[in-house]
């Protein structure tokens, strides 16, 4: 969405969090990873302000408890017109996020907070990475235009929970990029607003969500050190990524919404112990491990062809989709199965599958396991009831429930 009110303006976008359908650990081993869209969103609010007093950017950002001043003349501008990367020749431009010279600019924005803000070093780690991130992306884009600068707020909420596997810091990263690069857009197109003009017709072409998922990535560069890319490009795209290692992301063009129960655990997990739990245990049975891989890698090709996925966007019980379904299920099963062969599972998990199963629907982890998420698959033919009655008994079990859809769209300007 945007307005523009004596060419000051408001934009609003939303993202997407994720979740892994497919390809749990076996990714870490060359196989392939599937990630899906998640029907829980993140949403910023960029608008430009009028003000007599010095121009200044206000950060309100609930989720990570931060509320911050950022004064914009002139030090920031200190971080404008950042670099290339080495052996690149020409200028930077806000549409080549790849080709930036990624740790002198963070390098030039960590000097920044360290001067504007002294006690810098004492906030929360999200607190500092957010804040990063944002002066990142910010420079990064407005510093290489020559566009003006105003005043103005920038607030963000989320329905995803933080640090839970479920992509929060992607679906940060791709909301603020997605408004700034729609400001821009709105500010280099007309000097003024124009009411002829139906902006809010248009949404982000694949270009567009090429650079807004590129940028994404190198805050979640900033955020967790090697990111794959995988959760930023699900994030930007929506729908179905796959992923292999030494690859880059690919979105799948296939059309799915899969009504599910996200379960939260409540159970924290370390992916990296989890990780290394798994190498330890193919290190003593390679062949036996390996073989596990090569099935999960199966499982992940399987889900993803048409013939199972892409009827998979209707609520209508027909028999031939609810084939589907039961195809699916099955698939769920045996991907879980099979991250329980290779030790990272949990009590908690297989409580909320065992309770799953009973009334005849499927459940499987998602994410490294040992805790974290569990995904309750919901076929259209399930009565009302059913769902509501598991959902009770998790929740009295002291589990969180949400109920929501994998597969929707990705970054989208909000009307």
């Amino acid at each position: 969405m945007f307005q523009g009110v004596d060419n000051f303006y408001t934009v609003s976008v939303s993202a997407p969090g994720k979740v892994i359908l497919h390809g749990e650990h076996a990714v870490v081993y060359g196989k392939t990873a599937i990630a899906v869209s998640l029907g829980l969103r993140s949403s910023i609010v960029i608008k430009e302000v009028n003000t007599a007093s010095e121009p200044a950017v206000h950060i309100h950002l609930p989720c990570v408890e931060l509320q911050e001043n950022i004064p914009l003349a002139p030090t920031v501008k200190s971080l404008f017109h950042p670099k290339l990367a080495p052996g690149i020749a020409g200028k930077f431009h806000w549409k080549l996020p790849d080709k930036l010279d990624h740790d002198a600019h963070l390098l030039k924005v960590d000097e920044f907070l360290h001067i504007i803000k002294p006690n810098f070093d004492n906030l929360q780690s999200n607190q500092k990475n957010s804040l990063r991130s944002f002066l990142y992306v910010f420079s990064g884009i407005f510093g290489s235009t020559n566009l003006p600068v105003r005043s103005m707020n920038i607030s963000m909420g989320s329905e995803l929970t933080i640090g839970a596997g479920t992509g929060s810091s992607a679906s940060f990263a791709v909301c603020l990029t997605g408004a700034l690069i729609q400001l821009v857009k709105l500010k280099t197109a007309s000097g003024h607003f124009d009411p002829f003009y139906d902006h809010t017709s248009e949404d982000f072409d694949m270009k567009e969500k090429e650079i807004i998922s590129n940028w994404a990535y190198n805050c979640e560069r900033i955020m967790h050190g090697s990111p794959s890319g995988i959760d930023n490009a699900t994030c930007t795209f929506g729908s179905l990524v796959s992923f292999k290692k030494g690859s880059k992301p690919r979105h799948l063009d296939i059309r799915m919404d899969l009504r599910v129960l996200l379960v939260d655990s409540r159970v924290p997990r370390e992916t990296k112990s989890l990780v290394m739990k798994v190498a330890a245990l193919r290190q003593r049975n390679t062949s036996i491990v390996d073989h596990i891989m090569d099935a999960c890698d199966h499982v992940a090709h399987t889900a993803t062809q048409v013939s199972v996925l892409e009827k998979l966007s209707s609520d209508k019980c027909e028999p031939d989709i609810e084939a589907d379904y039961q195809h699916l299920a099955e698939l769920w099963d045996m991907n879980h199965c099979l991250l329980a062969a290779l030790g990272v599972s949990h009590p908690t998990l297989e409580t909320i599958r065992a309770a799953a199963r009973a009334r005849g629907l499927a459940c499987k982890l998602t994410g490294a396991g040992g805790g974290g998420y569990a995904m309750v698959l919901i076929p259209p033919s399930t009565p009302r009831s059913i769902v509501d009655s598991l959902s009770g008994q998790l929740l009295e079990l002291g589990f969180r429930v949400k109920e929501t859809r994998l597969g929707g769209p990705g970054v989208t300007l909000e009307m």
